[in-house]
């Protein structure tokens, strides 16, 4: 559920309702916003009592029940966008829109170093590359693992950019929170529920992708798990769903987007790479998720793609980003405009 108190409300007033909620049973989540402040109170609202009964204290304007299971992640809970920062260089959501570039992969420190040098000279802040990397075939490239977060380490100190990497284990988080600005929840560890509160608690603003055959209620009900846990920075990643479809490597959900941005808060960018599978197609699928209004894209590039140890089809020669980023431009203007 959640309470909304009425306008110029008093912190003892907060403390106490919230003391009440807890008494109950409850845990709550104090959200102040510009006009309202409202307080969410997680837990299963059959095992506990009703909190209807703080309509009657005079500061709360009105108790309402959430429905969904998502609650913390619904805009029931909180009406405004949200806003994430990646190590005070980008923000996405609330009309900020970020574009991340990198490789698959990280495989040297001069393959890193030249997409860095690449993508900073168009204006790309946040660097992707995996260290670890789950694969279908237990014979691909897995990555470098720790070797590879020293090389993500170096790389961004030297072009002074943050990092998105991906956890793909428990035992990783660690080593990976030391490195990364934002951890990045594959596909497959999508409905890790063990892993999501895990990473939840590790403190860094979490980039959750969609599950290859997930609903858009079971991907949010994902990011619920990493808000419960602690984590207030989530974003959502469309990347693609897995359909009868052949002719791309996923099929991109351009309606999920405008759902996920209608039920929840949080900013929801999209992976065109991994949904397009092929160079050809990334441009017009990263057109269209901006007119569907993605917050931003997490777009795959490589100094030499053809040698490119994973994802090879699909990555943009990162020497030619910033064509890319023109062509992207105009229908983020457009956006905006008409927002």
């Amino acid at each position: 559920m959640i309470i909304v108190l009425k306008h110029n409300v008093t912190d003892n007033e907060i403390k106490m309702v919230t003391e009440k909620i807890t008494e109950f049973g409850y845990e709550p989540r104090v959200i102040q916003g510009v006009e309202n402040t409202v307080i969410g109170a997680v837990g299963d609202e059959e095992m506990h009592q009703t909190l209807e009964v703080l309509n009657n204290f005079d500061c709360v304007q009105k108790v309402l029940a959430i429905q969904k299971k998502y609650k913390l992640v619904s805009r029931e809970f909180h009406k405004d966008d949200s806003v994430i920062s990646f190590g005070n260089q980008d923000k996405v959501g609330g009309g900020n829109f970020t574009t991340i570039g990198g490789p698959c992969a990280v495989e040297s420190l001069e393959q890193m170093q030249q997409v860095a040098k690449d993508l900073k000279a168009v204006g790309i802040n946040t660097l992707r590359g995996g260290a670890f990397k789950p694969r279908t075939s237990p014979y691909d490239f897995q990555g470098h693992g720790e070797k590879g977060l020293e090389i993500l380490q170096q790389v961004k100190e030297e072009f002074e950019m943050s990092v998105v990497t991906e956890v793909v284990a428990v035992s990783h988080i660690e080593k990976i929170t030391e490195v990364a600005d934002c951890l990045q929840i594959g596909a497959r560890n999508s409905q890790n529920f063990h892993l999501l509160a895990a990473v939840a608690e590790a403190g860094k603003p979490v980039m959750l992708k969609r599950g290859m055959s997930s609903t858009v209620s079971e991907w949010l009900s994902a990011a619920e798990y990493l808000m419960v846990h602690g984590c207030s920075d989530v974003i959502l990643c469309e990347r693609g769903i897995r359909t009868f479809e052949t002719s791309t490597r996923n099929t991109l959900d351009i309606g999920a987007i405008a759902v996920a941005k209608k039920e929840s808060h949080l900013p929801v960018v999209v992976d065109p790479s991994h949904a397009a599978g092929r160079l050809d197609l990334v441009l017009p699928l990263a057109k269209a998720a901006v007119a569907a209004g993605a917050d931003g894209l997490i777009v795959e590039a490589h100094p030499t793609p053809m040698t490119a140890c994973s994802d090879a089809a699909q990555q943009i020669p990162s020497a030619e980003f910033g064509k890319f980023l023109e062509q992207i431009q105009p229908f983020i203007d457009l956006v905006r405009k008409n927002s």
